[in-house]
């Protein structure tokens, strides 16, 4: 979002709390990938949208670019970025799916002090949202997300909750939404503020609230040559009015891959060339050495990014720029050479004529995206994510993490399912307690671990237990939840059916471990600490 500072993009990507090298759970967290039985029961709720304040967009171009729905704005007016009815007719006529949000800098004021009143500020903010919405063409019972668009603090939570007590006040809880991190999302749901969620990666720390109809996962990305930000729909209702809001071709992206020092291939050379695009002096030979390494964590640390060297999911994300017919230079060489790995036989010349526009056009209809030529954000992700465009090399896995008392999230839960596993009467719910504090205490005794209550490496490595087809009970809870950090969308049964199966594999072959679909020490280890 960046309806008041032009510049906000930027500022975002210096405040997130970035988790390393995993797809959705990442800065960018666009690892869209499901597993085959995910995509059966829920295909309808993996759709895909944009969210933006140029109102000079067109519906078409967001049409034609397989996208389904958008999220448009409303705020205190005169402002030449709130949704008009005009646009909102023009989007309706293209079947686009609208989501209302309001978002007003009153709210990013909280940043200086919270007012002295926010039950009347959020009833006031309500009231005119209301009102231009409905102006809109909006039906009166569909929701309203309202906007807190900055990393609000704990502290702040008693006139967070006011502030939506006094919206609910005027639309009624059941069209009450918020935008926000993890930690707003996951406390307004907590408190019963809110019925719909729209959670921004921003602020999240790798943490998605499953609770959440909508999430934003990459600002910054180029539709039709305007700047917006890529939002998933997690839910088939997500709030959305006019249009029928299916996400274009509903498309399943696969995750990004981790390419690493030592592997070789198209997509490094890919990576390589597109090191180049953005300045980095190396050669694009397809090996991934001394040199690439270099220019990676290079490139990583100047874009605020995890420096780690290897290309996951959140640096490719950083690397690619869209181009299109009438594009030249290494980014275009990038995309042919990814073309190619799917037999269109192009020059590698950086020169994206109209050989270079039938070859993605056609990549694009054979892979049910958008058929444009242009080679934007999901066609980057299904060309890198697709087969094996490197091999070799030896992946690193990160390290264990520490989760303590006090500790929230999906390693917490996970831990704590893990823990049942091997006796404890505890509840998961991903909050670490006394309860929680006294089992890990009690599993450390039992298995001759120093006893201090934290869960790290020592302790996870004495926790997991390798799962598999077939395998049920906690610890495939404990995996199901894990692999769902990754965007894979499992139900947490404990039943370790072909859907956790196709999820574990797709998830290994992302992150260069052997593909067998078994949850061993090392995917267990990738899953735990990424």
């Amino acid at each position: 979002m960046d309806l008041f500072d032009n510049g906000r993009h930027l500022s975002r990507r210096r405040l997130l709390t970035l988790a390393g090298g995993a797809a959705v759970a990442t800065a960018t967290g666009i690892g869209f990938a499901r597993s085959a039985s995910a995509a059966t029961t829920a295909a309808a709720t993996t759709s895909y949208g944009i969210d933006y304040s140029d109102a000079s967009l067109t519906a078409g171009s967001v049409a034609s670019a397989g996208y389904g729905f958008v999220c448009r704005y409303l705020s205190w007016l005169p402002n030449p970025k709130v949704l008009t009815l005009s646009e909102a007719q023009a989007l309706t006529a293209a079947d686009l799916g609208i989501v209302s949000n309001w978002e007003s800098d009153g709210l990013q004021d909280w940043q200086s002090g919270v007012p002295a009143d926010p039950y009347s500020q959020g009833a006031g903010h309500a009231t005119e949202a209301q009102r231009q919405a409905l102006a809109n063409g909006m039906p009166s019972t569909r929701p309203i997300y309202f906007s807190v668009d900055f990393d609000l603090q704990s502290s702040m939570y008693s006139a967070l909750n006011s502030y939506f007590d006094g919206v609910a006040s005027v639309i009624g809880r059941s069209r009450t939404g918020a935008y926000g991190g993890y930690h707003v999302i996951k406390e307004l749901f907590d408190s019963g503020k809110i019925t719909w969620g729209w959670q921004t990666y921003a602020w999240s720390g790798g943490s998605w609230d499953s609770r959440a109809q909508l999430r934003q996962v990459q600002n910054g990305i180029s539709v039709a040559g305007h700047d917006a930000d890529l939002d998933q729909a997690m839910a088939t209702d997500y709030g959305q009015w006019g249009g029928k809001g299916g996400g274009g071709t509903g498309v399943i992206l696969p995750s990004w891959p981790n390419i690493t020092d030592g592997m070789s291939g198209p997509s490094v050379q890919a990576a390589q060339y597109l090191l180049r695009y953005h300045g980095a002096s190396i050669t694009a030979d397809g090996q991934f050495g001394a040199d690439t390494l270099a220019a990676a964590k290079s490139f990583q640390s100047a874009h605020g990014l995890g420096v780690d060297g290897q290309i996951g999911p959140q640096t490719w994300s950083a690397l690619i720029v869209q181009v299109q017919s009438g594009s030249s230079g290494d980014a275009v060489r990038a995309a042919q050479v990814e073309l190619n790995r799917f037999g269109y036989g192009l020059t590698v010349d950086g020169n994206f004529g109209s050989g270079t526009d039938t070859a993605a056009r056609a990549f694009q209809s054979a892979h049910s995206l958008g058929v444009d030529g242009q080679v934007g954000p999901q066609t980057w992700q299904m060309l890198v994510g697709t087969g094996n465009g490197a091999s070799g090399g030896s992946t690193v896995p990160p390290p264990w993490p520490n989760v303590i008392d006090g500790d929230t999230g999906n390693n917490v839960l996970a831990a704590q399912y893990l823990l049942r596993y091997h006796g404890a009467s505890i509840s998961a719910d991903g909050q670490f307690g006394s309860g929680t504090l006294a089992a890990a205490k009690s599993f450390q005794s039992a298995h001759g671990l120093s006893v201090d209550g934290e869960i790290g490496p020592k302790t996870w490595s004495a926790l997991i237990v390798q799962v598999q087809t077939g395998s049920s009970g906690d610890a495939v809870r404990a995996a199901q939840v894990e692999l769902n950090k990754f965007g894979y969308g499992l139900t947490v049964d404990g039943d370790f059916g072909s859907g956790s199966n196709s999820a574990a594999r797709a998830f290994q072959s992302a992150h260069g471990l052997g593909v067998d679909g078994q949850v061993g020490p090392q995917t267990w280890q990738m899953l735990v600490g990424s």
